[in-house]
Order: C-alpha cells, then structure tokens, then sequence
C-alpha cells in the first residue's frame, strides 16, 4: 500500500514538471527595450535593453520580421540564454509588442 502512494506521488510529480515551453513564456521577460534596428534578411530584431545593451533577438522561423519597426517597444522572452557577444545575441521565444 504505501509503495503504491508513494508511486502515485512521484507519477505526479513528474507530470507537474513537463509543461510546455510556451507556458513558461508567460512569466518574467527576459529583455525590455526599445527596437533600433530590423534586419529583415536574417528575421532579428536589434533591441536595446536598459541592463544588457544592445541585443540581436532573432526570431522564430514563424516570426513575421514585418510587425516590428525602429522605435517600437518591446518584450522578449528568450529560448536559451544570451550570448555575451558585442552586441549580445538572443533567440526569441516570444516577443510581444509594448508600444
């Protein structure tokens, strides 16, 4: 009996910890800054971000590069981390439009 609750238990804790990586984009962004630059041939984004500089965030192959222009505000969840390049580089998870 307790071999079996115990087993039920770890069942559920393993369910608990799969979720979906667009899930995850819903909780803190991990860039917020204003877009310098679209480079439309490589489908990124040039971004600055008031604590990491400038940033490239390229995005999804089903990212549309047509919705951003310089001087819009965004947010950036990123997939992965950033890399210390000059300037930085990220891949966009999710990106979302502020103003």
């Amino acid at each position: 009996m307790r071999i079996r609750m115990v087993s039920i238990i770890v069942v559920f804790l393993i369910l608990a910890g799969c979720n979906d990586s667009k899930e995850a984009a819903k909780g803190q962004f991990d860039l917020k800054g204003v877009i310098q630059e679209v480079d439309s041939d490589e489908n990124r984004i040039l971004i600055e971000d008031g604590d990491v500089g400038l940033v490239w965030v390229t995005l999804s192959i089903h990212g549309k590069i047509d919705r951003y222009s310089k001087g819009k505000e965004v947010v950036v969840w990123v997939d992965g981390g950033i890399d210390t390049s000059l300037p930085a580089q990220a891949k966009a998870l999710n990106v979302e439009i502020v103003k």
